[in-house]
C-alpha cells in the first residue's frame, strides 16, 4: 500500500453472514483502528525504513553514480551499506508500498461489496480519496521531495479500484500486463551508471527557491505517468489478495503463507545479487559496461523485488499473528510498535521527507555532500525510530495520524455508520 491505504479486520473467519443492508444506501466505511489487522500494518511500518533507505539516492550529490544510482566512489562503510540497502531495500520497499496499497483498496471494495454499496458508488469514493491523495502527492513532490511516489499511487490506484469492480479477470490481467512495465524501472537502475549522472538536481541546488523551481518543473513532467503503470502489477496483486483476506485470515491461510514468506524472501535476495555484485566489484564499468548486460541484471532486481515484496508481506503476516498470541514481551511490543507506524504510515512517510530536507540539502546542513550512505542511512534509520512512540500514542488513544485525518476529512464526510462503529 501505499502510505495510505487501508488494512481489513483481524481475524481467522470467512465473510460475514450479518443480514446486509439494501444496496446503495449504507456506503463502507474505513475499518475502525481496533479492528485493523496486524500483518498490512506490520508490513507497511518496516517498508517505511526501506522507502526511507532507498530514497537517499535522491539526497546524496556531488559523486558520480554507478548501478542502482549509488556513488560509484563511495567508501567501505559506505559501500558496505550500499550493499545491504541494494538487498533489501531498493526495489523492495516500493513494490511492497504498491502491494498493500491495492491490498487496502481490495479491503475498501471487498467492505463496500458487503455493505451494499453500487459499484458507481465505490468508484466515486475512491476518485474522491484519490484526488485528495494525488494533491498531497503534488505538494511534497513541490515542496520536500522530488521522488515523490504518492501521485503515481494515486492515479493508479483509481484505475486499480475501477478494474476491481469488472469482475474476476481484470486484476489479474491488469497484473500480467504490466509487469513489463515495471521492468523498465530495473533496466534504468542497471544503467543508471552510464550516464554521468551525480545526483538528482534538486538534492544540489544551492538555495531553497531553486530547489523549489527544480521540483516544480519536476513534479510537472512527473505527471505524465507512464512509466507508473507499473506499480499496477503489484497494486493489482495486493486487491486479489485482500478479495480472499489472505493477509488477514492468516490460520486460514497458513500453508499458502508459510512457503510464500520463505520461497518470495529467497527469491528476492538471491535477485538482487547480481547488480550488488557489479557495484561492488565494477563500480564504474570498467570491465562490465555493456548496456544490454547492465539493463538486464536491473530488470532481474527489480522483478525479483516484487517478488520478495510477496514475501515479505506474507511473513509480516505471520509474525504479526504470532506475536498477537504470544506471551507478553519484546515480540509482541516490537510488532505493534511496527504496526502503529503503519497505521500513520502517510504522516511517517512525509515526515521523513521533512527529515531529509533539513538535514541533507547545501541549504540547510549539506550532510548529503559530506556523510555519504552509511551516514544518512544512520540519520534516517534514528528518525524511523524516533517516529515509534508518537505512533503507538497515537494508536493507545485511538487516533490517526495528521496527514490519514485530513486525507479522510478532505475525500469527503465519514459515513455515518463508520463513525458509530469507530472507538472514542
Amino acid at each position: 500500500m501505499s502510505p495510505a491505504g487501508g488494512a481489513g479486520t483481524r481475524g481467522r473467519t470467512l465473510p460475514s453472514t450479518a443480514p446486509r443492508p439494501a444496496p446503495g444506501t449504507t456506503p463502507a466505511g474505513p475499518v475502525p483502528l481496533a479492528e485493523r489487522a496486524g500483518g498490512p500494518d506490520l508490513a507497511r511500518g518496516l517498508a517505511l525504513l526501506g522507502i526511507a533507505l532507498a530514497n537517499l539516492v535522491g539526497w546524496l550529490h556531488g559523486h558520480p553514480w554507478t548501478v542502482l544510482a549509488k556513488q560509484a566512489d563511495a567508501a567501505p562503510w559506505d559501500r558496505a551499506a550500499d550493499v545491504v540497502i541494494a538487498l533489501l531495500a531498493d526495489n523492495r520497499g516500493f513494490p511492497l508500498f504498491a502491494l498493500l496499497f491495492g491490498y487496502g483498496i481490495g479491503v475498501m471494495h471487498r467492505r463496500s461489496r458487503e455493505a451494499g454499496e453500487t459499484p458507481g458508488h465505490f468508484r466515486i469514493r475512491m476518485l474522491r480519496r484519490m484526488t485528495v491523495l494525488g494533491a498531497i502527492g503534488v505538494l511534497h513532490g513541490i515542496l520536500l521531495f522530488d521522488g515523490d511516489i504518492l501521485v503515481g499511487y494515486a492515479v493508479i490506484g483509481t484505475l486499480c479500484a475501477v478494474l476491481a469492480t469488472r469482475g474476476r479477470i481484470a486484476l489479474p490481467l491488469a497484473a500480467m500486463v504490466t509487469v513489463p512495465m515495471l521492468a523498465v524501472w530495473g533496466w534504468a537502475d542497471g544503467v543508471a551508471g552510464l550516464g554521468g549522472g551525480t545526483g538528482h538536481e534538486a538534492a544540489a541546488a544551492a538555495t531553497y527557491g531553486e530547489s523549489l523551481l527544480i521540483r516544480l518543473d519536476a513534479t510537472g513532467r512527473g505527471l505524465a505517468l507512464v512509466n507508473d503503470l507499473g506499480l499496477l502489477a503489484p497494486m493489482a496483486l495486493g486487491a486479489l489478495a485482500a478479495g480472499v483476506r489472505l493477509l488477514e485470515a492468516v490460520e486460514v491461510h497458513r500453508d499458502l503463507l508459510t512457503p510464500l514468506a520463505r520461497w518470495g524472501l529467497g527469491i528476492g535476495l538471491v535477485g538482487a545479487l547480481p547488480l550488488t555484485a557489479v557495484m561492488v566489484l565494477d563500480p564504474f564499468h570498467e570491465a562490465i559496461g555493456s548496456v544490454v548486460l547492465l539493463g538486464s541484471l536491473g530488470v532481474l532486481h527489480q522483478l525479483s523485488g516484487l517478488i520478495g515484496a510477496l514475501g515479505l508481506a506474507a511473513a509480516a503476516a505471520l509474525l504479526a499473528e504470532r506475536a498477537r498470541t504470544a506471551a507478553p514481551g519484546g515480540l509482541r511490543r516490537a510488532a505493534s510498535a511496527l504496526e502503529a507506524l503503519g497505521m500513520v504510515s502517510l504522516s511517517a512517510y512525509l515526515a521523513q521527507s521533512v527529515l531529509a530536507l533539513a538535514l541533507l540539502p547545501p541549504y540547510t546542513l549539506d550532510l548529503g555532500a559530506s556523510l555519504g550512505t552509511a551516514g544518512a542511512a544512520a540519520l534516517v534509520t534514528a528518525g524511523w525510530l524516533l517516529m515509534l512512540p508518537p505512533a503507538a500514542a497515537l494508536r493507545s488513544r485511538g487516533r490517526r495520524g495528521p496527514a490519514e485525518w485530513a486525507l479522510r476529512r478532505l475525500s469527503g464526510p465519514v459515513p455515518r455508520a463508520a463513525r458509530e462503529g469507530a472507538p472514542a
